[in-house]
């Protein structure tokens, strides 16, 4: 429509990149750890600049049981005496890297404790790499294993080390992954000095996020569970290092001589050890009931029990340059820029709700417990939900999205300027797709592009950022999105307003284009007569993933009923997907009868929610969704019907049965959904014009 165009073209003129920046020169004024008052001061100005902006806001707090480090300690005992655990080392002209009130560095849920061990190497402390160290006739059991960062969710390495039966668990940053090895280090390049320490939670989010102690209900009067049987807190005692502190104790390590892959970039050969080194680590975690400030904006619309939907989260782990005050201040300007639309006498068609979360940084606390405290209102209200987290650490556009958004999102880009090339982000995002993405929280992925006249690809949705409870737990369609660059500052205090000037983002420009990216997906959806899912495509993406299913169980001699059960129910899902595209095709040539509209609307939005089992995943029951969820032992990284591919990966015939049946069921409920969609089009076809539109 001829008003829409123009509406967006409007919108496309206001997100300014200097307001941007003024933003995030506030945002990372201090450190603002979640649980902190200075959370709470970020959380109060969020609201008072949503409000300026013509949104209906309000700060709603939960509490919940989170730990800040009161003694860090380690010390090289072996072979000779040396204090480790160094803090980071200030950058002359970057006065933030010199604040005390930095947080030493720690890992969040490791519990307290005291011990005096040899060392040994695990590499990445992956599966496999166990494997390797069984096969080099190495144990870590009542030893410290020393892991570095990367491949996985750091909570996975905690999870694995004490599977193995290791007194305690050290992370350290290695200089090949994110250091001098990948290029200039900060301040003379974007990556990590050797000074630099990435904090970050260890709780075992792959089993559940939010409050350790509510999981599945709200945190605030909830009953809770003993922290003694919390199932998502690690045992063994887990601290983060910096690299010149890693490699004191790697340094010392005989035994056997690790594989070439292992090899790191520090300046010697690497040992799996043990051998020299003993260190004595010695960790006191103050554990308290501590407050999550979230911030939800309103921007009501004619249809106020039909929600679009965006989020970010506002905590930082220091100050939180990139990640997440990039976002935050990319999604302030939408906001600003939605408001002055509205000033100009536009009206929302639906009600648009901005969440800002807090206590995301330990384990997706605000988003959490919100969704979990929501979910009914959620579930029958919201259409989509947008995030974005480290929105800006250079120009390459990446973005996951469930299947039936993949091509919308493409479509969107399509008509968003790249500041650096003058075309569209599209365009630019094309270009850029071959090349590698960092993989870390927060950092939407886009997974491998097989040809380069392929479409620009999109990543599945794992885990690692405040879109999990809205799809894996609540069933919410949903998008992650960011522009990413060269970032080794993660998590680090050089994570700061500085560094964002000279190398993320130094003219704002992207932080602008974010705006409009968010903006623009919020408005299509805004006005949309007919919500834009695209379900075949969804179809097309579970049959492959069920026939890949069932070349795997090929191999398995009682797998394949259970699998045929699972591409009997996606080939009925896709040719139901298939009619009701038809359908609505005939829909959209001409305008439909309102409430017809909603009616079929609630039913697209609703198709994602079919595909959860109440009862969720086996041995992981606050993980709902049957088609996406991150992998048990995968940290961020999706695994598509998880259910029934990890029971597959372990031979686990009982579980594959349970796991397929529920899956299949799943897929029925999701083709009878669609089949209501095209019945409800069929019948909407010849209707009278919308009402009011």
């Amino acid at each position: 429509m001829e008003a829409e165009r123009q509406l967006e073209e409007k919108f496309r003129r206001l997100p300014e990149a200097g307001r941007a920046e003024n933003n995030l020169r506030h945002l990372t004024s201090e450190p603002h750890m979640a649980g902190t008052e200075a959370s709470h001061r970020v959380a109060e100005w969020l609201c008072e600049q949503y409000r300026s902006y013509g949104f209906e806001a309000e700060i709603i707090r939960y509490s919940a049981w989170l730990p800040q480090p009161r003694e860090v300690k380690l010390e090289l005992t072996k072979p000779s005496k040396r204090l480790l655990a160094t803090r980071e080392q200030p950058i002359e002209g970057d006065a933030d890297t010199a604040d005390a009130r930095a947080a030493a560095g720690f890992n969040a849920y490791s519990p307290s404790g005291e011990v005096i061990a040899p060392v040994v190497y695990v590499n990445y402390g992956l599966v496999e790499d166990y494997r390797v160290l069984a096969s080099l006739g190495v144990s870590v059991e009542g030893k410290i294993a020393i892991a570095r960062y990367g491949r996985s969710y750091r909570g996975i390495k905690a999870k694995l080390a004490e599977e193995h039966k290791a007194a305690a668990l050290i992370l350290y940053s290695d200089p090949s992954d994110d250091g001098y090895a990948a290029g200039d280090a900060y301040p003379q390049g974007p990556w990590r000095p050797m000074s630099g320490i990435q904090r970050g939670s260890v709780a075992y989010t792959e089993l559940y996020p939010g409050d350790p102690l509510t999981s599945g209900a709200t945190a605030s009067g909830a009953q809770a569970v003993a922290p003694v049987d919390a199932a998502d807190l690690p045992r063994i005692p887990t601290m983060p290092i910096n690299a010149q502190d890693a490699e004191v104790i790697l340094a010392n390590l005989r035994g056997a001589h690790v594989p070439r892959s292992w090899q790191g970039g520090l300046p010697f050969t690497y040992h799996a050890g043990p051998g020299a080194s003993e260190v004595h680590m010695k960790l006191v975690m103050d554990y308290q009931e501590r407050p999550m400030y979230d911030v939800i904006a309103t921007l009501h619309g004619t249809l106020d029990d039909e929600w679009v939907m965006l989020g970010n989260h506002h905590d930082a782990w220091v100050f939180g340059a990139a990640d997440p005050g990039s976002g935050t201040s990319a999604l302030l300007e939408t906001a600003r820029a939605l408001g002055e639309l509205v000033r100009g006498g536009w009206k929302p068609r639906r009600t648009i709700v901005i969440g800002a979360w807090d206590g995301e940084e330990p384990g997706l606390i605000g988003s959490t417990e919100w969704v979990e405290a929501n979910r009914a209102e959620l579930q029958a209200k919201a259409v989509v939900y947008i995030n974005t987290d480290v929105g800006v650490t250079g120009r390459n556009f990446v973005a996951s999205a469930t299947p039936s958004l993949q091509e919308w999102v493409r479509d969107v880009t399509k008509d968003v300027e790249d500041p650096a090339t003058g075309g569209s982000v599209y365009a630019a995002w094309s270009e850029s797709a071959g090349r590698d993405t960092q993989e870390m929280r927060g950092v939407a992925r886009s997974a491998p592009r097989p040809d380069a006249s392929a479409p620009a690809p999109l990543g599945a949705l794992g885990a690692g950022s405040d879109f999990c409870p809205f799809f894996d737990y609540a069933g919410i369609p949903s998008i992650d999105l960011a522009f990413s660059g060269d970032y080794g500052v993660y998590h680090s205090v050089y994570d700061d307003f500085h560094w964002m000037k000279q190398f993320g983002d130094p003219a704002f420009a992207y932080h602008a284009a974010l705006a409009r990216v968010l903006g623009m997906m919020a408005l299509r959806f805004d006005e949309a007569d007919i919500l834009p899912f695209d379900y075949p495509a969804y179809a097309r993406e579970i049959a492959r993933a069920a026939n890949e299913l069932a070349e795997r169980g090929a191999r398995q001699a009682d797998a394949g009923a259970s699998l045929k059960a699972v591409s009997d129910a996606a080939a009925t899902l896709a040719a139901s997907a298939s009619r009701a595209a038809q359908a609505l095709r005939a829909v959209s040539a001409a305008p439909v009868d309102a409430a017809k509209a909603e009616e079929i609307n609630r039913d697209l939005a609703g198709v994602e929610q079919a595909l959860l089992a109440p009862g969720g995943l086996a041995g992981r029951p606050w993980f709902k969704h049957t088609v996406f969820a991150p992998g048990s032992y995968a940290g961020y990284a999706a695994e598509v019907m998880p259910g029934v591919s990890e029971a597959l990966g372990r031979g686990d015939g009982a579980t594959l049965r349970a796991e397929a049946g529920a899956l299949a069921e799943a897929l029925a409920r999701a083709a009878a959904r669609l089949d209501d969609i095209a019945r409800l089009a069929r019948e909407a076809a010849p209707s009278s014009p919308v009402v009011g539109h």
